[in-house]
Formats: C-alpha cells, sequence, structure tokens
C-alpha cells in the first residue's frame, strides 16, 4: 500500500463546551485513523481556541494567530474537515471569525469537507453558507460532496439511535475516502499558487 503521511486538521466550530460538534470532530478524526494508517491528524475546538473577533484594526491579534501553533499546522495540512453547528438556519459566527483570521494562506488551494450537524432534521444551512462566502480570498476547495448529521445526538457509528440511518456509516467512509484521494492529488498545485500578486480572489 502507497503510505500517504498526509496531515489533516479537523475544525470543530461551535460556541459551546464540550458541544456534539467536538464529538462528532473526535469520532471522525477515530474513523479517519482506523481508515487511513498513515495520516497525521489535527484536532481543533474552536471553543477551547476562544479566537479574537477578526476586525481590520486588529493587527495584533491577527498577528498572534499568524505566529501560533494553530497556523503553523494548518499551513502542515494537506486537508480540512470542518464540523459545523446550524445555529437558527446559518453556519456559526465563530466558523466565519475563524476564515477571516486565515489570511496566510493556509488554507488555500487545499480540499475542505463539511459535516454540518444538527439537533433536529436541519442542517444543509451551513453547507451553502460556507460554499458561498468562505473561499474568495481563502482559495478554500470545497469537494463536492458532504455530510449531514441530524438528531446528532443519536449519532454513534456502528450503534446509533433510531434516528440516525445506518448507511450514514458508509457515506462517511465513502467521503473521507474522496477527501484524501483530493488531497493527494491537489499536493502539486501548491508549487504554482503564487499569493504575492493573487493572494485574493477578483
Amino acid at each position: 500500500l502507497l503510505k500517504l503521511f498526509m496531515n489533516i486538521s479537523i475544525i470543530s466550530a461551535s460556541h459551546r463546551k464540550n458541544s456534539q460538534s467536538n464529538r462528532v470532530a473526535l469520532i471522525i478524526e477515530k474513523l479517519l485513523k482506523k481508515q487511513f494508517k498513515d495520516i497525521k491528524t489535527f484536532n481543533f475546538d474552536l471553543f477551547k481556541i476562544n479566537l479574537p473577533m477578526w476586525s481590520e484594526d486588529g493587527l495584533k491579534e491577527n498577528k498572534k494567530f499568524i505566529l501560533s501553533d494553530l497556523s503553523g499546522k494548518l499551513l502542515k495540512s494537506d486537508g480540512f474537515i470542518f464540523v459545523v453547528p446550524e445555529y437558527g438556519g446559518m453556519a456559526t459566527p465563530i466558523s466565519k471569525n475563524f476564515f477571516l483570521h486565515c489570511n496566510k494562506g493556509e488554507l488555500s488551494h487545499k480540499p475542505a469537507l463539511v459535516v454540518s450537524i444538527s439537533s433536529g432534521n436541519g442542517g444543509s444551512y451551513p453547507i451553502s453558507e460556507l460554499r458561498s462566502s468562505s473561499y474568495k480570498n481563502r482559495h478554500i476547495l470545497w469537494i463536492p460532496e458532504n455530510i449531514i448529521i441530524r438528531n446528532v445526538e443519536h449519532f454513534d457509528p456502528g450503534n446509533h439511535g433510531n434516528l440516525i440511518p445506518e448507511w450514514l456509516d458508509k457515506r462517511i467512509d465513502y467521503v473521507l475516502n474522496l477527501l484524501i484521494e483530493y488531497s493527494k492529488c491537489l499536493r502539486p498545485v501548491s508549487k504554482l499558487i503564487n499569493r504575492k500578486d493573487f493572494g485574493n480572489g477578483m
């Protein structure tokens, strides 16, 4: 088997302590490591990291982020998984704030997967919102597939509650495999990137 030696960052974007988002992120990390033995993961709970609110005047705060361990590990990452809960039919403010801080090319031209979660039957809106508004200046590449976990409190791979379809486990394995393949194929693209002249989108 081809040894991948890839880095994948998993970002939990909830405002809550001990959130379902972080629980799901840890489960996905476990599934990823089980499926791919040569992958290293970085797991970030944005609630614990507590990034300051981004502003144009907050240059000192943003410089701290750029020099932080988080930024360094994101730069080393070959792909990303974002676990984002739906708050009031929207992506969380903490997720949007995260993207604003990532202006050193941490996410640029790298594939990412959205895992949207909901305690009820929602979960679709964070996906459409992140796809439409997070890519322009950050150049993140959302893969075409996504995962929505509804009734998330019942989510437990291999032992789901009645409100979770059993086929979800196969879909998660399938989409994780796609993310890794995208990550492998896009690695050479980093050599072509010119952030000095084309750091932002049009």
